[in-house]
């Protein structure tokens, strides 16, 4: 790990916990850092890190200017972001609806400045008997709304909503029971309810674990659990939170998490139940790519998906297994006969729906192929290639 990243990783702590940074080396490279920060979708918070270092130490003006109007222009964005928020939260509550809300629009609250958590889109859960009534309200209030999997995306300019009624794209093992205990252990948190420290503590860490395994989880995960922690670790069951991350075949990505918070951001770990792991290479690998790793296209996304060394490549990128597209096409997990019809129905999407033609599949191949392979390298380097066969009852 090369020290311009770990002085990354320094100033998202010192953003996050409202410290001053440790004094960089002449050897740092700025321009770096700020691309990197944007990589992430972090250039604002970092700012906020480097802005508490004494002048001589701090970047050329021009490049200060621009992350400075960066970190604006993310305090603009998130602070009508969170506006809308409030005020959809507001319109269901008073129509009898409760909305249990997830990761950002949650954890934003433990930060000094909540609006520099930035957030792509609003994650909430709602029960199942409700998701039609849902529907209703956010297309009344000019949103469009497209059915999902798993409950529904609305989306209205910059506003962007995933409206759950099941967990069960990260809770792979019993999941009806983690349905029910989103519902009954809460807690009110401002304007809406949300998981207890435990349930939340431990979704995200399924969460993180989740998009590593497919693709990649960016820092921003990390500075969440770390800053989620240092405000609630009293309240905090790290056992139980650990016991259940083993059930749902994500043990070591807890392992590894804890054991970064503890490295790299400076928190106590003493007392709380983990296996201490070398972290270095864990947050290098979180590093590589962007907020969620590479995704830039569909392909890339697919091809990081591995199923099995016997199979190629070019197989898994156009025709995937039940097991990969059964998370977008439901029908697949009662009737997996119909995969060659998922495969038509992905091949239609691709081409007209997503206004993704095959020419730019074909493009994208090489890329995803590439990036699979290393990926997998990286899973092997960190011991979690065991968990990800693990995660597809492999």
């Amino acid at each position: 790990m090369n020290y311009n990243d770990r002085y990354i990783v320094e100033l998202a702590s010192a953003s996050i916990f409202d410290i001053a940074p440790k004094v960089p080396s002449e050897s740092l490279d700025w321009n770096y850092i700020f691309n990197k920060s944007l990589e992430q979708n972090i250039a604002g918070l970092l700012f906020c890190g480097a802005s508490k270092l004494d002048k001589k130490y701090l970047p050329e003006q021009t490049l200060l200017d621009k992350w400075k109007n960066t970190m604006l222009s993310t305090i603009g964005i998130m602070s009508k972001k969170n506006a809308e928020f409030i005020s959809m939260s507001n319109i269901l509550k008073e129509k009898g609806i409760d909305i249990i809300g997830l990761k950002g629009c949650i954890v934003k609250n433990c930060y000094p400045v909540p609006e520099l958590r930035t957030m792509g889109d609003f994650d909430v859960l709602v029960k199942e008997e409700d998701i039609s009534e849902v529907r209703d309200i956010f297309e009344k209030n000019n949103y469009e709304v497209k059915k999902e999997p798993y409950g529904i995306v609305c989306t209205k300019g910059q506003f962007y909503w995933e409206i759950f009624f099941s967990t069960e794209d990260e809770f792979r093992i019993n999941t009806s029971f983690w349905d029910k205990k989103f519902f009954t252990d809460i807690q009110q948190e401002q304007y809406v309810l949300c998981p207890k420290p435990d349930l939340f503590l431990t979704h995200m860490v399924v969460h993180t674990g989740k998009h590593c395994m497919r693709a990649g989880a960016g820092l921003r995960n990390l500075c969440d659990i770390a800053v989620f922690i240092k405000k609630y670790r009293t309240d905090i069951n790290f056992k139980s939170v650990k016991d259940i991350c083993d059930e749902q075949k994500f043990g070591k990505i807890y392992d590894y998490i804890i054991s970064a918070v503890n490295d790299f951001f400076y928190i106590d770990t003493d007392g709380i139940e983990y296996n201490k792991l070398n972290s270095q290479q864990f947050v290098e690998y979180v590093l590589l790519n962007g907020v969620f790793g590479k995704q830039d296209n569909i392909m890339v996304a697919q091809a990081a998906k591995h199923e099995d060394d016997s199979i190629s490549p070019i197989r898994k990128i156009f025709f995937p297994s039940s097991k990969i597209l059964s998370h977008r096409y439901k029908y697949l997990q009662k009737f997996p006969f119909l995969l060659p019809i998922a495969w038509l129905h992905r091949l239609f999407n691709g081409m007209f729906k997503w206004k993704y033609s095959l020419k730019q599949m074909s493009m994208d191949t090489k890329d995803a192929i590439e990036y699979s392979k290393e990926r997998i390298k990286w899973l092997k380097k960190l011991g979690l290639y065991s968990v990800e066969q693990g995660d597809k009852g492999e």
